[in-house]
């Protein structure tokens, strides 16, 4: 192994003595970084070439080391087997009593941005080493024209490691790798055009297509999904990759007597990526990662596919799946990209059934086709993810993902280690920490606590424990256990913070983050929330601001830190807070909807307005954003959005109706009478065009309305409205005696004067109505022209008549009654 080769043992100091100087040095600073910066300057040094004209072949030893030292700490935390020995047995023997000391080192190393390095990472060093060689002493390295074609690269997959070790995102390495992501494309982009570059064609589209894919790999680890998918879209073309995403007919049962259109991806390498793929990569046939079969009564294994007929083959277009064909095998790295586009659907998409359903095809061609064990597994384990949800594959996703934390901890006879490294960067394979916790976190979701809890502490993840603790209602358990955890390590900063959630006690939040060096932006995080909790608004913006200079790419903070200042009207740092949040996270449709609050604060609706739009982007079921989407259109004049928008909150909330809920808490009548004046005064919108052309879709709107809502007057009077300026006088007359109706048919006309005094308005109001419109023409469905009410006076006696003799024995001595009085003597004079 080359941690074993002397050039290792000359770079790593392997064979100095106790009374060496540089090991003298290491032994009382224990600064690795200073003593294997010195050991790589002298190798270099010590191996200069002496000829101009030549070159040395030290740099490029150097960088095999630190490759070996990065792939050492990807076999011991991802991979496995385990490798035999430790990172310490590579440095002086005389330091290796020091080795804890070391491992804490590395891990405060390789925190960055108040965000800690998991503390049971096994075999850290390796991490450090490779940190230390690769990032750290890049431009040295970079001085040798060969090596600097590809140490950035090496240095990039060593950042995205460090980065997958935190407990969070952290902006400063993102800049970082984002740097290094722009230097390697420009290198490869050279090398593509140089004709006598170290690569051959095909390695060169290889190495071209593994970029892409591992640069859209970071930007989804950043929830960058379009960029992701951009850069997938680059790899695929570069390799020349082609899949279609179709429709097939099949049985997905055992007892399904008919065949139904299944979803199915169809795929094939292009001809010289397939042509390359190395055997020596591929596991034998059945053999590699254990494949759980499903074993349900109901549900076959996959899709049975139907045969097709002569003369159906022949109409196959192209990438149409023909089941009687033998499905072809993908080169590798093709595989790696059917499963990124799988990750960008499931971030791109809601958390929904017919999510899993557009995933599903993609995890299986992959494993249709196995030829490399880190592929294959993330398969696998996509798969257990995609079954978690199924009461009828939610066994075998759990035994599956138990299959698969298992596998690390054994060699695999059919797998070298080799194999396992070959495709581990085009993936994003959890560790092996990661995998027993998502496994720990399955039972939990199942009720399995206590295997749970036994999982959790021996991965020492004490919030998880004194979660399970809390589940099984052990809260003082879960207290005395961190307090224990406390006496033996009392400078430990979360588990300050989780004694601080346990007792809701903001001191031990700040005593978090004064042991930790004011580093541990989790303390202030916390800190906010308590203080956000119980209304101390100051001390919780300040709490936030400070947590978020130290860690800037948690979008819960910068969203409770806009929402924080709305309370307490710091507009401009609000606005600030909200425009962080959606460049992390584009589609959190309640921070436009905040950015659109503040800006119709500020008396600025153009704005507002697209931001509304954006909201309702990504949350189209809320009727809050649209009901602020309408009054934000109605501000400026766009009668046509605001129409939209109102029968859009119309229909949302009669979905979600509760019960005793009045009907003008659903549909604002002012904005809806606003929205017919748009024509009855002949207004004109945003855009200086009549509203009269929108006549159309108001109407429809009314008439979507009132077959929902048919027992509020002010409805019925607004369509009145409108059907009088359309000279529908018929209709007009029906509105107004349905708006009558519905005063009527109160109860409370009988006993509650007020009532009955609003019932005679109503009354006198409609007899109005009888005695203008009546007596007016109207054409009829046979174009005849007829009188709109021809016995309007009758109709009108009896009307009153009716409401006299209801409410006489209780309001007859009423100046009101007297009314009802009057109106029907009128009525008796006229003719």
């Amino acid at each position: 192994m080359a941690l074993k080769t002397s050039v290792a043992s000359d770079i790593f100091g392997t064979q100095l003595t106790e009374t060496d100087p540089e090991v003298v040095a290491l032994e009382s600073s224990l600064d690795l970084s200073a003593f294997l910066t010195k050991r790589m300057h002298s190798y270099l040094e010590s191996n200069a070439s002496s000829s101009p004209s030549s070159t040395s072949s030290a740099p490029l030893d150097v960088l095999f080391v630190a490759i070996a030292a990065l792939y050492a700490f990807v076999q011991a935390g991802w991979t496995g087997p385990d490798i035999g020995f430790e990172p310490i047995d590579v440095l002086p023997a005389h330091i290796r009593s020091k080795s804890k000391d070391l491992d804490k080192q590395a891990l405060d190393k390789l925190a960055v941005g108040g965000e800690t390095t998991y503390h049971l990472s096994p075999q850290i060093l390796f991490l450090h080493i490779a940190r230390i060689l690769l990032v750290d002493n890049l431009q040295v390295l970079k001085k040798d024209s060969v090596v600097a074609k590809t140490a950035p690269w090496w240095a990039l997959r060593t950042l995205f490691l460090q980065q997958r070790t935190l407990e969070g995102p952290t902006g400063l390495l993102q800049d970082e790798m984002l740097a290094l992501v722009n230097e390697i494309e420009a290198i490869v982009a050279e090398e593509t055009k140089a004709e006598d570059g170290v690569l051959e064609a095909i390695d060169t589209k290889e190495a071209t297509t593994r970029l892409f894919i591992e640069k859209g790999l970071i930007q989804h680890w950043y929830m960058e999904d379009a960029k992701a998918y951009e850069a997938f879209q680059k790899a695929q073309a570069t390799s020349g990759f082609r899949f279609n995403v179709t429709g097939a007919l099949g049985k997905r049962t055992k007892f399904q007597q008919f065949d139904t259109s299944q979803l199915v991806v169809v795929a094939e390498s292009s001809r010289d990526m397939a042509s390359s793929r190395p055997s020596a990569y591929q596991s034998k046939a059945g053999s590699g990662p254990k494949n759980i079969d499903l074993n349900d009564d109901t549900l076959l294994d996959k899709i049975q596919f139907a045969d097709l007929t002569t003369e159906e083959r022949e109409n196959l277009g192209d990438l149409e799946l023909d089941p009687s064909k033998k499905i072809e095998d993908l080169h590798p790295i093709d595989h790696a990209l059917l499963l990124a586009f799988c990750l960008n659907i499931k971030n791109t998409n809601p958390v929904h059934g017919l999510t899993v359903e557009q995933m599903f095809p993609f995890v299986t061609r992959v494993l249709e086709t196995p030829n490399n064990w880190t592929v294959y597994t993330v398969a696998l384990l996509l798969r257990s993810r995609l079954e978690s949800d199924n009461s009828k594959t939610v066994e075998r996703g759990v035994l599956q993902l138990q299959a698969l934390v298992d596998q690390t901890k054994i060699e695999d006879e059919t797998s070298t280690t080799r194999e396992r490294m070959h495709h581990f960067f085009s993936v994003i394979l959890p560790s092996k920490w990661e995998m027993e916790k998502e496994l720990a976190e399955r039972f939990m979701t199942l009720g399995v606590v206590r295997s749970a809890l036994a999982i959790f502490e021996r991965l020492e993840l004490w919030e998880e424990v004194i979660a399970c603790h809390q589940f099984l209602d052990q809260p003082e358990k879960a207290k005395a256990l961190c307090r224990e955890l406390l006496a033996k390590n009392p400078s430990h900063a979360r588990l300050l913070c989780i004694i601080g959630d346990l007792d809701e006690d903001p001191e031990k939040y700040k005593e978090a983050w004064e042991v930790s060096g004011h580093r541990f932006a989790r303390a202030q995080r916390s800190l906010g929330a308590y203080y956000y909790k119980h209304s101390q608004l100051e001390l919780a913006r300040a709490s936030y601001q400070e947590a978020l200079k130290i860690n800037p790419l948690f979008e819960n903070s910068w969203f409770v830190l806009g929402c924080v200042c709305m309370q307490l009207e710091d507009f401009d740092t609000a606005i600030n807070a909200f425009v962080r949040v959606v460049s992390i996270n584009h589609e959190n449709g309640e921070a436009w909807n905040n950015m659109a609050a503040i800006h119709m604060h500020r008396k600025n609706p153009v704005d507002a307005q697209h931001a509304l739009r954006q909201a309702l982007k990504e949350k189209r079921d809320s009727w809050k954003i649209w009901s602020n989407f309408m009054y934000c259109s109605m501000d400026i004049g766009d009668f046509s959005e605001a129409i939209l928008a109102m029968g859009i909150v119309v229909e949302l909330r009669w979905q979600q109706k509760k019960e005793g809920e009045n009907n003008s808490d659903i549909v604002d009548i002012a904005i809806l009478d606003r929205i017919v004046q748009g024509v009855t005064r002949d207004l004109k919108d945003i855009n200086d065009r009549r509203v009269v052309f929108q006549a159309s879709k108001i109407e429809e709107l009314l008439l979507g309305i009132t077959n929902r809502f048919t027992n509020d007057p002010r409805i019925w009077n607004v369509c009145g409205k409108y059907y009088f300026w359309k000279k529908d006088y018929r209709e007009c007359l029906e509105c107004h005696l349905k708006a009558y109706r519905s005063v009527i048919h109160n109860p409370k006309i009988e006993t509650e004067q007020v009532e009955f005094e609003k019932a005679v308005d109503a009354a006198i109001e409609m007899v109005d109505w009888y005695r203008n419109l009546g007596p007016l023409t109207c054409k009829d469905e046979q174009g005849q022209e007829q009188l709109v009410a021809k016995d309007w006076a009758y109709r009108s006696k009896q009307m009153l008549k009716s409401l006299m003799g209801r409410t006489r024995d209780t309001w007859e001595d009423l100046p009101a009654f007297e009314k009802l009085k009057d109106a029907m003597d009128d009525l008796k004079s006229e003719k």
